[in-house]
C-alpha cells in the first residue's frame, strides 16, 4: 500500500488559485489532476484511472488520499516586463492577462503580481496515501505517476508553457536518467539541453525562442490560428479551435545541480490528442529537435 510524504519546490512562479483567483494556493485537487493526467498518458485505462481516482461515471470513491501541507510561500517579488514581441514577452504573455480584457496590454491582468502567483523557491509537503486495495497492474502505474510526478511535475495555470514547474527533493541526474528510460519505454519522448540558468525568467526566454522561432514556425500557432491567421488548426502544442485541446508537448525546466536546465517533453498522442492533431503529425514533434543546440532566433 502507498503512503508516502514528498517535498517540494517550485521552479517556476505558479499560477494556481482556488475560488479566490487573485490569490495563489496549492490545492489537492490540482495534485489529484496532475496525477491523472500522467496516469492517463502512461497508459492507463480509463477503468483504471476511475478505480485509482475516482469519477462520476460509476460512482467511485478516489482509492488515494492527497493532502498538501507545511507551504511556505515565497515572493515573486517584481514580475518582468520584457519588451513586446520578444520571445520572453511571448511565453509570458497568456498568464499576464489572465482575467483581464480581449486584446490586454502585456502585464495587466489580475493575476499578475506577486500575491497571484507562488514564487520560485516556494515548498510544500504532498502526502499520499493510498485507502484500499488495487490491482498490482495499477498499483505500478501509480507508483510511476507518483516518481514523473517527483520528477517534471507542475500545477496550475501554462503547466505547458513552463509554468507551475515543481521537483522533489532528493532528485538528481541519475534518477532523471532512470525515469526518463522508462518513460520512453512508455511512449514518451524526452529532450534535455545543456546550458544552465541562475534566474527562472532566463530560463523562460530560452523556452520562449524554442517555442516562437522553432516549434511554432514549424508546426504552426497550435493554439489559435494559422499563418496569415486563417484556417483553425489542431496541432500536438494544442489548440483552442475549432476544439480546445492542451499540447502533448511540456516545456519543462529541471533543476540540477543547483542550476535550472531547459528540458521538454512530448506525450504519446493516442493517449492525450484528439483525432484531428494526430492526423496532423506522422511522428511525435520533439523526434528531431536537439537542445543543445543554441535556441533559434527570430528570422531576418
Amino acid at each position: 500500500m502507498i503512503h508516502t510524504k514528498i517535498d517540494f519546490k517550485l521552479l517556476t512562479p505558479c499560477f494556481c488559485a482556488g475560488a479566490d483567483q487573485s490569490e495563489a494556493e496549492i490545492r489537492p485537487s490540482a495534485i489529484r489532476g496532475a496525477l491523472r493526467w500522467w496516469f492517463r498518458a502512461l497508459g492507463g485505462s480509463a477503468d483504471d484511472e476511475e478505480l485509482v481516482f475516482g469519477g462520476v461515471r460509476n460512482a467511485k470513491a478516489s482509492s488515494l488520499q492527497i493532502r498538501v501541507a507545511d507551504i511556505r510561500k515565497v515572493d515573486v517579488g517584481s514580475l518582468p516586463s520584457p519588451k513586446p514581441m520578444t520571445p520572453l514577452a511571448y511565453i509570458l504573455y497568456f498568464p499576464s492577462v489572465a482575467g483581464a480584457d480581449s486584446g490586454a496590454k502585456f502585464g495587466t491582468g489580475p493575476r499578475w503580481n506577486s500575491k497571484g502567483c507562488l514564487g520560485p523557491g516556494s515548498t510544500f509537503q504532498l502526502q499520499l496515501r493510498q485507502l484500499r486495495k488495487l490491482p498490482d497492474h495499477c498499483v505500478r502505474l501509480l507508483e510511476l505517476s507518483i516518481n514523473a510526478l517527483r520528477h517534471y511535475g507542475s500545477i496550475g495555470m501554462r503547466v505547458t508553457r513552463g509554468f507551475g514547474a515543481m521537483q522533489a527533493s532528493g532528485v538528481n541526474e541519475a534518477s532523471f536518467t532512470s525515469l526518463d528510460t522508462e518513460l520512453q519505454e512508455h511512449g514518451f519522448l524526452v529532450r534535455r539541453g545543456s546550458r544552465a540558468h541562475d534566474k527562472w525568467d532566463s530560463l523562460m526566454d530560452e523556452a520562449g525562442k524554442w517555442l516562437k522561432h522553432d516549434l511554432r514556425k514549424e508546426f504552426g500557432a497550435g493554439g489559435g490560428r494559422g499563418k496569415g491567421g486563417k484556417n483553425p488548426q489542431a496541432t500536438a502544442l494544442g489548440s483552442i479551435d475549432p476544439v480546445r485541446q492542451t499540447s502533448a508537448v511540456y516545456l519543462r525546466p529541471v533543476e540540477l545541480k543547483g542550476k535550472l536546465v531547459f528540458s521538454a517533453f512530448e506525450a504519446p498522442h493516442g493517449r492525450v490528442l484528439g483525432n484531428k492533431s494526430r492526423e496532423k503529425h506522422a511522428q511525435q514533434i520533439l523526434k528531431t529537435r536537439d537542445f543543445n543546440q543554441n535556441p533559434p532566433a527570430a528570422s531576418a
